[in-house]
């Protein structure tokens, strides 16, 4: 299951029409996602890509958002500060019943979620921005699919609140490998459906 394959599996279940990408490979990157989803409408943002608004993603919801979106997928900066500006961006211009994916949520090295590109992957510490909203949100429903780099799906609904311990540092990689399953709410693949009947 890739990032592509979740987009059109919620887009089809939930009859979206109006898609918004955050962050735009090109076709020659890897995991290339523009083309595959399948929605009447798609916009992205991108300050490097030739896509609709060539902007950063900062000054997209500051100064050029004109429509409320059904599904939003955030791959951005890969930068935990950004990620979560991002994600709570989205959720102010999301139409109810709406979706925003995250990718990147699910490093399973240390190196690949380094805040400085440092290996051939590159996650950067986007989980600590899910960490956090599964910290504090409880008006959000969020899990993360264990597929293609972790991507992590998130509405508007309700959640218990994932407890830390307030003498370990939460935001350190060793405790995301350590308590992994329960942090991110990951959930397997073949899960997804079932998750979002809950």
């Amino acid at each position: 299951m890739t990032r592509t394959d979740i987009i059109n599996y919620l887009i089809k279940r939930y009859n979206y029409k109006s898609y918004l990408e955050i962050g735009v490979n090109t076709s020659a990157q890897p995991g290339y996602n523009w083309v595959g989803v399948e929605s009447e409408t798609k916009h992205g943002v991108d300050p490097n890509v030739d896509t609709t608004f060539k902007v950063p993603s900062d000054e997209f919801f500051e100064n050029h958002v004109s429509q409320m979106y059904d599904i939003v997928f955030v791959d951005g900066l890969h930068i935990f500060e950004q990620a979560y500006r991002d994600i709570t961006n989205s959720l102010d211009i999301l139409n109810e019943g709406g979706t925003i994916v995250v990718h990147d949520c699910n490093p399973t090295e240390e190196i690949t979620q380094r805040r400085e590109r440092a290996s051939d992957a590159w996650h950067g510490d986007v989980w600590k921005a899910i960490l956090k909203l599964r910290i504090e949100r409880q008006d959000l429903s969020i899990f993360t699919v264990d597929a293609d780099e972790g991507c992590c799906v998130i509405r508007k609904g309700s959640q218990e609140l994932f407890p830390h311990c307030l003498d370990q540092d939460i935001y350190q990689y060793k405790f995301l490998d350590d308590n992994r399953k329960e942090a991110l709410n990951l959930i397997d693949p073949w899960d997804v459906q079932r998750e979002l009947s809950k």
